[in-house]
């Protein structure tokens, strides 16, 4: 069974023509097949490649800069920039020498599909959105879910996306023959602010929701690096999960 790596998930989007990014975060996700309703059961992936520290920084700051692409200290635990010199960041110094310039990966649970809440109360009277698996280039900007200044999130203000239209009013997210593309708000958000959300709910119209806000915070962090470079434009891809990965399925359970 082949283990989710950059290098395969770099081959599978190269495989289906889609471009990946070299200069800019990899934002893939990876709709397992499980039909358990208003489960976060989905995964979402951000791939990188890692650039070096800047030179002549103190010690404070390459904590920061250590803890701002998530690595961690030998304890596990995010390193804490506190300009206190230790083995947690002596450990974290030594996996970031270690992979400068190649590609490091992340993955958190989410839900690409939306809950029961808009399944049988559809926002949308062709019916309830399923996003379609896809690349859509440039389609997302950091931005404010709904407007909201405490929901800070990826906002669909850059480009079209497809969804298929679910307007069978029963418990499960459907690929229907019924398909409409435009700017539907679909964003890439957090569900509730403190701990695991059991259950997607209200949470999802068809947004991509991840179950954590912890998670969720940590995408905002390394999609911030980018910002300037990538003129604040991100590509999401989403894909279904094949066979090969059913180890998906049963990770998405740990959660």
């Amino acid at each position: 069974m082949k283990a989710l790596t950059p290098a395969l998930l770099r081959q599978s989007l190269q495989k289906l023509g889609y471009t990946w990014h070299h200069d800019g975060p990899n934002l893939i996700g990876i709709r397992t097949a499980l039909t358990v309703p208003d489960l976060f059961n989905d995964l979402l992936v951000c791939c990188w490649q890692q650039p070096a520290m800047p030179p002549g920084l103190g010690l404070q700051q390459q904590q920061e800069f250590l803890a701002s692409w998530l690595y961690t200290g030998k304890d596990g635990k995010p390193i804490r920039a506190d300009g206190v010199p230790g083995p947690n960041t002596t450990f974290a110094l030594a996996q970031l020498a270690a992979t400068v310039g190649t590609d490091r990966m992340k993955t958190w649970i989410i839900t690409t599909t939306p809950g029961n809440f808009y399944l049988h109360q559809p926002l949308s009277k062709l019916g309830c959105a399923v996003l379609v698996p896809g690349q859509y280039l440039d389609a997302y900007q950091l931005g404010l879910h709904q407007n909201k200044a405490t929901h800070p999130a990826l906002v669909q203000t850059g480009g079209k996306v497809r969804a298929y239209r679910d307007n069978d009013r029963d418990f499960y997210a459907e690929e229907t023959k019924v398909v409409e593309e435009g700017l539907f708000g679909i964003n890439i958000h957090r569900a509730n602010v403190a701990g695991a959300t059991p259950r997607i709910a209200n949470w999802s119209a068809g947004c991509q929701v991840f179950q954590r806000k912890s998670d969720h915070d940590e995408l905002l962090l390394l999609c911030g690096h980018y910002r300037a470079g990538c003129h604040n434009c991100y590509t999401y891809t989403p894909i279904p999960c094949c066979a090969s990965a059913s180890w998906l399925r049963r990770r998405a359970f740990l959660y």
